[in-house]
């Protein structure tokens, strides 16, 4: 069952509500995921090359790893000090309700202007209900929603294993049949966008953003804390808007950001038709 779409007559949430309660729900501050370990071994990962790590961005071993960790700590405030390595890492909760801001006016002008979107996610458990209520109100606000490829079996994945992208309320997942499948890979996104059809922006995570991003298409990104390459975008000044938070918590507590997102997508969208 599709979850209720985000109802224009609710009661608006203010940004320090939304930070406080998404504070609360664990999607930003003290990180309940992923250990400071955890992400620094991503860094390296990435740095090797590693396709699930690497996100589809070419250049990342321009880097040393503290340069990354820096680009990481820029995007979600947790320590760039190399040589902190025990414990859990933090996403500072200011940067995440303001860049879910900056992504829904960046949002709600390309809606007003009738852009084509298209939206999925790497993280069909935590994710996918977002980027439904997301995506509606896109739609709401005057904007078109792309499903590329639609219903076609794709080359990518292990020989022999069904792969296609599914779309669910609008968002793409990669799917094995009647599974959907959490992925870090590019390859589903480098295959929806073979043929040339591209979206005008994406909203993505992991290599389904970062596949985008390479290929110059506009992003607007959520970005876990060991999740190095698209902090690396952004320091390159690619055309990304990075969301930091939590990727995979119980779809639930995304309440909070979804509404605020899509809030603004519909403030912003009813601004720029005046």
């Amino acid at each position: 069952m599709l979850p209720v779409p985000y109802d224009v007559s609710m009661q608006p949430i203010t940004v320090h509500d939304a930070r406080e309660q998404l504070l609360a729900a664990g999607i930003t501050g003290p990180h309940q995921s992923h250990s400071r370990a955890n992400n620094l071994e991503k860094i390296r990962a990435s740095l090797a090359g590693d396709p699930e790590a690497t996100f589809g961005l070419s250049g990342l071993d321009r880097y040393q790893v503290h340069e990354i960790l820096g680009f990481v700590a820029e995007v979600t405030g947790c320590s760039p000090d190399i040589e902190l390595r025990d414990g859990y890492d933090t996403i500072d909760p200011d940067r995440t309700v303001s860049t879910i801001v900056a992504a829904g006016r960046r949002l709600g002008r390309a809606a007003a202007e009738g852009a084509l979107l298209l939206a999925a996610t790497g993280h069909p458990t935590g994710m996918l209900e977002h980027h439904i209520h997301v995506v509606a109100a896109y739609r709401r606000a005057g904007g078109k929603v792309l499903r590329l490829r639609e219903e076609e079996s794709l080359d990518i994945g292990r020989s022999g294993r069904h792969s296609e992208v599914r779309y669910v309320g609008g968002v793409g997942c990669l799917a094995d049949w009647g599974t959907l499948r959490h992925t870090h890979s590019p390859a589903a996104m480098e295959a929806l966008l073979e043929d040339g059809a591209w979206p005008d922006l994406v909203l993505g995570d992991h290599g389904f953003a970062g596949a985008a991003i390479e290929r110059e298409i506009t992003t607007v990104a959520v970005m876990d804390i060991n999740d190095p390459p698209l902090a690396v975008a952004a320091a390159e000044q690619r055309d990304v808007t990075i969301i930091p938070m939590d990727d995979n918590r119980a779809p639930r507590r995304y309440e909070p950001a979804w509404r605020l997102l899509c809030q603004t997508i519909e403030e912003t969208a009813s601004d720029q038709a005046k």
